[in-house]
């Protein structure tokens, strides 16, 4: 099997680890001009992004201080404190750069391949209400998306009443913690994904217009797409991660943008986030009248849905190199419902959700086509599962995909 591992020629030099305690991090005087940055990333930004860009920062001579966290398998609900994601922990890998005193930082990194056969351990993801009260930044510069692709099954199919409302419940909770949590705060700047070659340009165009349609008065889009071409000239075999000077590109564009951006007018002369609270949260978008009527995201943990069903459909994994960094995968199964035991369900075909790997380990999926089973169930929506690598050959994208309710809890967080 080939190791996920060339990103870490792309970060930084491996030293002792110990755990992400905020409190114990007291940034020393500074002098009184300057700007303190704060950079969130998930793994695309832990394969060189998320260097390149702190650097940049750390060494402008605009820039007090810099505070940078990388954890792989993250989206923006995993950076709040807010359930399901309360105490979630990224096992694919976790890096940061945390200023200290001027000109000094420490440095934490858990990685793929820092020796051979490594494995990174779990490291709690650090959360956005902690970092804005013990941080105090001026500027948040958030890397994500390409974990949101998953919410889409297929990988090339748009229901824009389903996803929309769906993509919102990740995005606006975060700037809603953002401007309300107390904190110097004034500029957001949202980082998009470049090109994927993993899923749909439907796709990517739906994220990228929802993402500025629900939080684009906020905070400052990026659309990565635009400053770096493909096919990157290092990817692996995910077609999404990439390596090389083609990060350095894009670390560089997203510098120089948000530097142009900051010129425009004095930093001094906007009003803090926290300030507009009261008016941002007016101007986050309602839904329209199609997703009010939308079933809800979630149901309660009660209503389980208790199927007998048969087995007439299984999706292959694929190879384990194909979803690194991460460690878990999820393959789609499709039964035709024979009875409903207990809660509501009224098609007559079901999509189940099983995992194909935890932890990098091969799962042994004893399911046979044509035979019959008892299945306890909840929706996949709402779990911690929902984000996770997955693939369903089914092309039946009008089925919400379910999760046994045993398998839900074999997420490795449900360990910690």
């Amino acid at each position: 099997m080939r190791r996920w591992s060339i990103c870490v020629a792309f970060l930084f030099v491996a030293i002792p680890l110990s755990a992400l305690k905020l409190q114990a991090v007291e940034p020393a005087a500074a002098p009184s001009e300057g700007l303190k940055v704060l950079i969130l990333g998930d793994s695309l930004a832990l394969c060189g992004f998320g260097k390149r860009l702190d650097e940049r920062f750390r060494n402008n001579p605009r820039v007090k201080a810099t505070f940078t966290y990388l954890a792989c398998g993250t989206n923006p609900l995993s950076w709040l404190k807010d359930r399901p994601y309360t105490n979630i922990k990224t096992h694919c890998g976790f890096v940061s750069m945390v200023s200290t005193v001027p000109d000094t930082w420490e440095e934490t990194e858990d990685v793929y391949g820092m020796r051979r056969g490594h494995v990174p351990g779990a490291h709690p993801v650090p959360k956005l209400e902690d970092l804005l009260a013990a941080l105090r930044p001026d500027i948040l510069i958030m890397q994500t998306g390409t974990n949101l692709f998953d919410l889409f099954p297929d990988r090339r199919t748009v229901i824009p009443n389903r996803h929309g409302p769906t993509l919102r419940s990740y995005l606006v909770p975060f700037i809603d913690k953002a401007v309300k949590t107390p904190s110097p705060l004034r500029k957001i700047y949202w980082v998009a994904s470049p090109i994927s070659g993993r899923v749909s340009k439907e796709i990517q165009d739906f994220v990228l217009a929802q993402t500025r349609a629900d939080i684009g008065g906020i905070a400052d889009i990026i659309d990565s797409r635009e400053l770096v071409p493909y096919p990157y000239h290092h990817m692996e075999p995910d077609k999404e991660h990439f390596i090389g000077a083609d990060m350095d590109l894009w670390a560089d564009k997203v510098f120089d943008l948000v530097e142009r951006d900051l010129a425009q007018q004095p930093f001094a002369s906007l009003k803090l986030l926290s300030e507009k609270a009261p008016a941002i949260a007016v101007t986050l978008p309602e839904p329209t009248p199609v997703e009010r009527t939308a079933p809800p995201a979630e149901k309660p943990k009660e209503q389980l849905l208790q199927v007998k069903a048969k087995l007439v459909m299984k999706t292959e994994p694929i190879p384990v190199n194909e979803f690194l960094p991460y460690q878990e995968f999820l393959v789609g199964y499709v039964y035709e419902i024979t009875r409903v035991i207990a809660g509501q369900y009224s098609e007559n075909q079901i999509l189940v959700m099983h995992p194909a790997y935890i932890g990098l380990k091969k799962q042994k999926l004893r399911y046979r086509i044509g035979k019959t089973y008892k299945l306890q169930l909840h929706e996949l929506e709402g779990t911690i599962w929902k984000t996770v690598k997955s693939k369903d050959d089914s092309g039946l994208i009008n089925l919400q995909p379910y999760i046994r309710i045993q398998d839900e809890v074999r997420h490795p967080e449900h360990a910690h």
